[in-house]
């Protein structure tokens, strides 16, 4: 290693010998900051063969847990840290892993990245929080047909410019009140612009109804949870400094809600309209 690097790593391991409260950060809370400045070198067998950035959160999540050449006896995900605080990454960036002196530099990461993800390593590198919830919706034909015979896959919406299988949506972590750790996580989209929305009641029974190129499936008194921006296929809320989902969608007492992703598909690829959804999520909130 070169005598910067030497000291990067030595900071780093006094930064995890630091105590620390009770473990909760997950892989849910990094994999944005990866996908976001990874994701055109690591989300499809990229450099090194080394997918962190890959939508599939699960698949991302195993290749941080893989042994890491730069720092032996480690993970790839503890690596991918230190390469980051030296300038390696991202690639060609022009990065000095300086949050200070990278700023203004929009490819390289800042002190809250740097941050979230030296958190997932402190507290164990933790997996993502298992999914809950059920999904419904799918356009599979087992409900309301797809506009344009777009048929997608049983786990998901109405096929896409990008996936026959259609646009996937999960919850994951816990609905509950008091302890709010629920995420939405949106897959197998185009890298654009995804509205994430909360409704009360699910469309015709479950089965959705035809709404651009895909079904809309979460109805009743709708409330926009927060757009995001897909990388790598995939988006999620909240992360970051989202507030929660029970804040965000007005939840304050035990009751049942369903969710959505309404996301941008710009190419002519069915009806006039260049959008199209996911599957839809029904879960009950618990105090």
């Amino acid at each position: 290693m070169h005598v910067h690097r030497v000291s990067a790593f030595f900071a780093f391991l006094f930064a995890l010998s630091t105590p620390r409260a009770a473990a909760q950060t997950t892989f849910d809370d990094v994999h944005p900051v990866f996908r976001k400045y990874c994701a055109d070198c690591h989300s499809t067998q990229g450099n090194g063969a080394f997918d962190i950035a890959n939508g599939d959160i699960h698949a991302a999540y195993a290749d941080s847990q893989l042994p890491s050449y730069f720092a032996s006896g480690q993970t790839k995900g503890f690596a991918s840290l230190l390469r980051i605080q030296n300038g390696d990454m991202p690639l060609g960036a022009g990065c000095t892993g300086n949050p200070v002196l990278d700023a203004g530099n929009p490819p390289c990461l800042g002190a809250v990245e740097q941050a979230r993800i030296q958190a997932w390593i402190q507290d164990g590198q933790r997996p993502p929080r298992p999914t809950t919830g059920t999904p419904y919706c799918f356009g599979d034909g087992s409900g309301t047909l797809c506009p344009c015979g777009n048929t997608g896959a049983s786990d998901g919406g109405c096929a896409n410019t990008v996936s026959f299988s259609g646009a996937k949506l999960v919850a994951a972590g816990a609905a509950s009140l008091a302890a709010d750790t629920l995420v939405l996580r949106g897959t197998r989209m185009p890298n654009s612009s995804a509205l994430y929305f909360q409704g009360t009641t699910a469309l015709a029974g479950g089965l959705g109804a035809v709404f651009g190129d895909g079904l809309r499936c979460a109805g009743g008194s709708v409330q926009r949870l927060g757009t995001q921006t897909n990388a790598a296929g995939a988006s999620q809320f909240p992360e970051g400094l989202d507030p929660s989902i029970s804040v965000r969608g007005a939840v304050t007492v035990p009751a049942t809600r369903t969710y959505q992703v309404w996301y941008r598909n710009a190419a002519a690829f069915c009806q006039p309209e260049t959008f199209n959804l996911t599957n839809g999520v029904s879960l009950t909130w618990t105090p």
